[in-house]
Formats: C-alpha cells, sequence, structure tokens
C-alpha cells in the first residue's frame, strides 16, 4: 500500500490479508483537534470500515470516521502508560516523530502477534472498540519517511 496525495498518514494497521484496517497519525505536540490536523487525508478518506489511531505524547485516541467526519474518539488511552511497556524511559526525554511512531507501531504488532507480551497494553480496550480482532495477525506498515 504505498503512501500516494489520498493517503498522507504515517503508518497503517493492516490485518492478515494486508488490508488496511487502521491509518495512524503521530504528532510531538499535543493535539486539541485532530480533525484540523488531517483535513487533507480526511478530505479523501474513502475505507469505510478503517479506523483512525491518532498519537501525541500525551494521549492515543481511536476513530471509527464516518465519510470524511472524524467524529469523537471512541477509545482514549494515556500515551506513556501504553508506550512505557516499549520503552521505559518514554515520557523522560526528548522524543521525536520518527522515534513516537516506532514505539506505537512496536505496540500494535504485539497487539497483532504478542511479539514482547501475552497482554499488551489497553489491548481489552481496543477489542471492545471492535479493532483488536480485525488485525490480530496482521502486521503494520510505516509509510514512506
Amino acid at each position: 500500500m504505498p503512501r500516494t496525495a489520498e493517503n498522507e498518514f504515517g503508518a497503517a494497521v493492516l490485518d492478515k490479508e494486508d488490508r488496511a484496517v487502521a491509518f495512524v497519525e503521530v504528532k510531538v505536540e499535543p493535539v486539541d483537534n485532530w480533525a484540523t490536523v488531517l483535513t487533507r487525508q480526511l478530505a479523501n478518506f474513502d475505507e469505510r470500515d478503517a479506523f483512525i489511531l491518532t498519537v501525541d505524547l500525551n494521549c492515543i485516541q481511536l476513530y471509527k470516521p464516518v465519510g470524511q467526519n472524524l467524529g469523537e474518539p471512541i477509545v482514549r488511552l494515556d500515551s506513556k502508560q501504553v508506550l512505557q511497556h516499549y520503552d521505559p524511559e518514554f515520557g523522560r526525554k526528548r522524543v521525536f516523530e520518527f522515534y513516537l511512531l516506532t514505539l506505537v507501531l512496536a505496540w500494535l504488532r504485539d497487539l497483532a502477534y504478542h511479539w514482547k507480551s501475552e497482554n499488551p497494553p489497553s489491548a481489552e480496550e481496543l477489542r471492545r472498540a471492535g479493532l483488536l480482532e480485525k488485525f490480530e495477525g496482521g502486521t503494520t506498515q510505516r509509510f514512506g519517511d
């Protein structure tokens, strides 16, 4: 799934058949209104069954957009609580977007195939939201860095 003008997210979460089930966007600065940040991505968003996962240093949010409307997050998680599982120093050192995305992708791959832990952080919240079962056994794909 190459990055195109229609797909400007940082990464995708793929199911076992390599279909995108979620798109990921990260920012190191706290974001108050993700719909504003994702204006271009949402203008071309036509993935009816896909979720959007937004991440900043404070919060991980999961959305289930309807058309081009991002709506309200259906899951909110504390970034530090989740990502310290993959870097114990997270929250105590300076982090850049590339590394933040790397940590998020490590977490998502752990959720997909349990490379680090049997019960990755916040698995139950993503299961209740309907995302986890969509990508169990799948992987992630980072778009052009």
